[in-house]
């Protein structure tokens, strides 16, 4: 029986934690016959900056039970669900599910959720269909590179649609606040396809989007070898529904392509996958997300703020802050802070201005963003129906548009403008690669999301000094933080409204981030494994569906 120890802290991040492990048992000189770290933290909350590494640790003395006989605190077992988001166990048992060529799982979408699902579908046996309507990353990079530089962007492949998601140009954070056993499942099989180890013990890991591409052509080559089909660049534009079920899909130009059961994994940025769905008859409804704008600094100024004296040896800095509560206010907060990262255009067409934050894994850049944004209710969206929420993420991405100038440049403000109440005149240089203009974010923005980030600005100024200075610049609109509708699904998982269709992953309304889809991506793919075993593949199975 191995141990599990808790509440640990060490000098720096290289130090061995067997010594502090035996004093804190009370056991120093004790052999010890294995310690390996599970989890591993920079604190640095308190002020003045002081950090320490807090860590986790497995480990295997001689008696284990007369060390847990002591009732030393922080130490318990290592159960099978610490194996599970160790990444020790959770690959699928190999089962022969009664699909045939004719009629194999279709996955839409290949971002966290989509792959994630495939991948399991494919290590049991049963060769999915991937389908996905932009490129292979490595010509979905090149095309995303030219959009930055000359602004010309492909509707088709982009930073939303292509291979892995959204999530492929972002900060690629793994950091998950989902307790699941599958989430080490997913990690390790990131650090299979070339991430780094540490993402297994780190609290808060992240890839960065210069790793990712490489880890999603090792990944694809793995479905490949695992019999699943991957197809680019092929636009699903309807379901094949006929007596209330779903057994196929059909793509741009008329093909069909038959299989069962349908899994839609499409990303919320895909507003016309989810007008098509909810024309097939599936259950939806419209969902409360945030919107807000990029704040963005020199990172010089975050990195002496968080972490004092250790801001050369730690690298980029990170904050998550959240305004004190307030009656006469909407409550704003950070979201997707991107240390040492750049703020990048991320609209999927013409006649929108989208932002959000993107870094590489060593987090280089001079700057340092996040975004602050305030909640909209179903009240503020000015009409009903499930793609409510939609329209009025597109009224505000009008709007940027329109203050920008149009060819996809970004409204921008100082945050000590916007703090006093006034437009600005000129900006610093920033990162965003399109360009920015000098506005009035109120022309931008609903009214009462500007009123909630001017009091947090104010709060956020008391904690980090200099965060809503003039050096700060915000640059907006950030409107994807979450999918504004929620496709409904049963306890087996599968759609209100069209059996045999699986909606899935942050898209659907069922995630919040890279590992929390593709967590949600694999249960489903355990469901639909299960009910194969069981007789046709997709009936009905009576599963929970957290």
């Amino acid at each position: 029986m191995a141990l599990l120890v808790t509440g640990l802290h060490l000098p720096d991040r290289d130090a061995d934690p067997a010594p502090q492990v035996a004093r804190h048992l009370g056991m120093p000189g004790a052999r010890l016959v294995a310690v390996r770290v599970v989890k591993r933290s920079l604190d640095a909350r308190r002020r003045p900056p002081v950090v320490r590494v807090n860590c986790q640790v497995e480990l295997s003395p001689q008696d284990e039970g007369a060390v847990l006989a002591r009732g030393i605190p922080g130490v318990r077992p290592f159960t099978e669900r610490d194996a599970q988001r160790a990444g020790l166990q959770g690959s699928p048992a190999a089962v022969s599910p009664g699909w045939d060529d004719a009629s194999r799982p279709v996955v839409v979408g290949a971002g966290p959720a989509g792959l994630f699902c495939a991948l399991r579908l494919a290590e049991a046996g049963a060769r999915p269909r991937l389908i996905e309507r932009g490129e292979p990353v490595e010509a979905r990079h090149h095309r995303v590179a030219r959009h930055w530089t000359h602004g010309e962007l492909d509707p088709e492949s982009n930073v939303l649609f292509g291979e892995g998601g959204a999530g492929t140009f972002s900060d690629g954070k793994l950091h998950t606040r989902i307790r699941s056993g599958l989430v080490g499942y997913v990690l390790q099989r990131l650090v299979d396809f070339g991430a780094a180890p540490g993402i297994l013990t780190e609290a808060h890991p992240h890839v960065g989007t210069d790793k990712l591409r490489g880890i999603l052509v090792r990944m694809r080559q793995r479905l490949l070898d695992l019999g699943a089909e991957v197809r680019f660049s092929a636009r699903v534009e309807g379901l094949l529904v006929e007596r209330g079920r779903c057994d196929g899909v059909r793509l741009t130009g008329g093909e069909q392509v038959i299989g069962q059961p349908v899994v839609l994994a499409t990303g919320h940025g895909a507003a016309d996958s989810a007008r098509c769905f909810v024309e097939a008859g599936l259950s939806a409804e419209a969902r409360p997300f945030a919107v807000g704008a990029r704040i963005e600094h020199q990172r010089a100024l975050i990195d002496q703020a968080r972490l004092g004296r250790w801001a050369a040896a730690e690298g980029a800095a990170a904050y998550r802050l959240v305004a004190p509560p307030r009656a006469d206010v909407r409550q704003a907060y950070t979201f997707c802070m991107c240390p040492g990262g750049i703020v990048i255009p991320a609209g999927e067409r013409e006649g929108i201005t989208v932002v959000n934050g993107m870094s590489g894994s060593h987090r280089g850049s001079r700057w340092s963003n996040a975004a602050v944004v305030a909640p909209v209710s179903l009240g503020d969206f000015g009409a009903e129906g499930p793609l409510a929420g939609l329209d009025f993420r597109d009224r505000i991405e009008r709007a940027a548009w329109s203050a920008g100038g149009g060819r996809f440049v970004a409204p921008a403000q100082r945050a000590g403008d916007l703090v006093a109440g006034r437009a600005s005149s000129t900006l610093p240089h920033v990162s965003y690669p399109l360009g920015v203009i000098p506005t009035d974010l109120r022309e931008v923005l609903p009214g009462p999301v500007i009123e909630a980030i001017i009091a947090a600005l104010h709060a956020f100024e008391r904690r980090i000094p200099g965060f809503a200075g003039d050096g700060a610049v915000l640059i907006a609109p950030e409107t994807r933080t979450a999918a504004p509708w929620r496709f409904h699904r049963g306890e087996d998982r599968q759609a209100l409204g069209v059996r045999g269709c699986y909606p899935i992953g942050e898209g659907m309304g069922w995630g919040g981030g890279i590992v929390s889809a593709a967590v949600d991506g694999v249960r489903t793919a355990d469901v639909i494994l299960c009910a194969g075993t069981r007789g046709r593949p997709g009936a009905s199975l009576n599963a929970s569906s957290p």
